[in-house]
């Protein structure tokens, strides 16, 4: 035993820790809350502090308390120093509730230390778009008003959106409506078209196969496939529901493998896409950030229809100067304060910093928002935090569950985070890569398929590196037949 060394070394190590108290992570899952969940938290929070109160004209804009103390659009976890945050609410909590409160704010001015939500700051009316829980009708009058101008045509498009079935079929007679709206016949065939093009796909359609043919037109399937699920669906729908199959593959001359191809794309239709808006079951997804065009960019207007103005109770900051209370009275609505303090806090950096990164996000995919997939560019997290000036995890935070309305329907904020592929022209989107290989497929020779070799290598004498494997697989995403499939299909 005396020839073991027993090494027993006692060292120092100074570490840095960062502590994560209860307010910061309450202003974290603020951040990160969608509308209507934090719409449920707000009224939880108002109900459990009796320092906050709800105020009708949302406080004085003349003032704000809160940015004399931090003036930051950043959220909290943006601070080099975390603590900075907590000695900015102590210190603020102090003013309001120490002895010399009234020589700091006056008791008039507490209304100031207040959260004004952005339903009475813009002229776009929010009631056209959005209820309680957002309906059809609702939704597709969003769509009318960004893409359609003139005055008598969204008074047809009005009309017609307003006599579409609950599952979202317009069945009623052309000409019937058009002596009903005193028009002329090509003039409401021209909106109609427009509506038949709005979110969900297949809106509007007077027949189940107008609908499901919608559906797989925007599913970007090859003609010759749409052809034959339109013949399918007219000339063999008996024979469909009556699991004829054989009859089918030797009335349409087509081999097996097609035929269940052509199976696949009509169960990825909805036979009947207005029902997602109804029931009282069904679960809605409400925008939580309008990007509405305008004659030069866009507007982003954030939703926060349900969150009502908030302000500081101004009978318990009174109560604190009273000499009838006691010191663990006196620490309790000290924090009820501090609380209150730092919700609204948390809830004007949750809105401009929504603000700030849809702003960003727009200005980076503004071609994507005005004319669709094919200009989605690639973009990062890192993109917009460096151009916010935000931390990358507070994007994330942001974007994670929300939705944006755009002209094109709902769109989820994660949605316009793009990877890239190398090219000579520089990075380039997926879904840049995706069109130029529906294109190649499109225009290859109808007698000699391309395979996905041979896309690899086309792709390549554009300056595009992908690997037949990815080739695949965005072929399979874009519900395009292998070679040998679409080879079959065309003898």
């Amino acid at each position: 035993m005396n020839n073991i060394n027993q090494n027993l070394d006692i060292k120092n190590t100074l570490q840095t820790t960062v502590f994560i108290t209860p307010q910061m992570k309450q202003s974290l899952a603020i951040l990160q809350m969608p509308i209507v969940e934090l719409e449920q938290e707000l009224s939880n929070i108002l109900e459990e502090n009796p320092i906050l109160e709800v105020s009708e004209d949302g406080g004085s804009d003349d003032f704000d308390s809160l940015d004399d103390f931090d003036n930051s659009e950043n959220s909290i976890e943006d601070n080099e120093d975390t603590q900075d945050n907590e000695k900015n609410l102590e210190s603020l909590v102090e003013k309001v509730t120490g002895d010399d409160w009234e020589e700091y704010i006056g008791y008039e001015k507490l209304d100031d230390i207040s959260y004004k939500s952005t339903n009475d700051e813009n002229n776009f009316d929010l009631e056209q778009v959005i209820g309680a829980k957002e309906s059809l009708y609702e939704h597709l009058m969003y769509q009318l008003n960004v893409n359609v101008v003139d005055k008598e045509e969204r008074r047809i498009g009005e009309y017609i959106i307003g006599n579409l079935s609950e599952d979202g079929y317009f069945r009623i007679d052309e000409d019937t409506a058009c002596d009903e709206l005193n028009v002329d016949k090509a003039l409401f065939e021209k909106v109609l078209d427009i509506i038949k093009t709005f979110m969900p796909s297949g809106i509007a359609s007077s027949s189940l196969t107008e609908c499901i043919i919608t559906q797989i037109k925007d599913m970007g399937c090859e003609e010759v496939y749409i052809d034959l699920v339109e013949e399918l669906l007219s000339g063999y729908s008996a024979e469909l529901a009556a699991f004829k199959y054989d009859d089918i593959l030797k009335g349409m001359s087509i081999e097996r493998d097609t035929f269940d191809y052509l199976l696949e794309l009509i169960k990825k239709t909805d036979p009947r896409p207005g029902l997602n808006f109804s029931g009282s079951d069904t679960k809605f997804v409400t925008p939580d950030v309008f990007i509405v065009p305008n004659e030069e960019n866009f507007d982003i207007i954030v939703n926060e229809k349900g969150i009502p103005n908030i302000r500081l109770n101004n009978y318990y900051i009174k109560m604190l100067q009273g000499s009838n209370l006691d010191s663990e009275a006196k620490s309790y609505i000290k924090d009820k304060v501090k609380n209150a303090v730092w919700v609204i806090e948390s809830l004007q950096k949750r809105q401009k910093a929504i603000y700030k990164v849809v702003k960003a996000i727009a200005e980076f995919q503004g071609d994507f928002l005005q004319y669709g997939i094919s200009m989605l560019k690639p973009l990062k997290l890192k993109d917009i935090a460096e151009a916010t000036g935000l931390h990358e995890s507070t994007v994330s935070r942001v974007t994670s569950g929300k939705y944006a309305m755009t002209k094109h329907g709902l769109i989820e904020l994660k949605s316009f985070f793009s990877k890239s592929l190398e090219s000579q022209d520089g990075d380039m989107s997926i879904g840049v890569i995706k069109q130029k290989i529906k294109e190649l497929i499109d225009e290859e020779d109808k007698t000699v398929c391309l395979s996905d070799q041979r896309i690899v290598e086309l792709m390549e004498e554009k300056g595009i590196k992908i690997a037949r494997r990815t080739v695949a697989k965005y072929r399979d995403e874009m519900n395009i037949p292998t070679m040998s499939q679409r080879r079959r299909l065309r003898r």
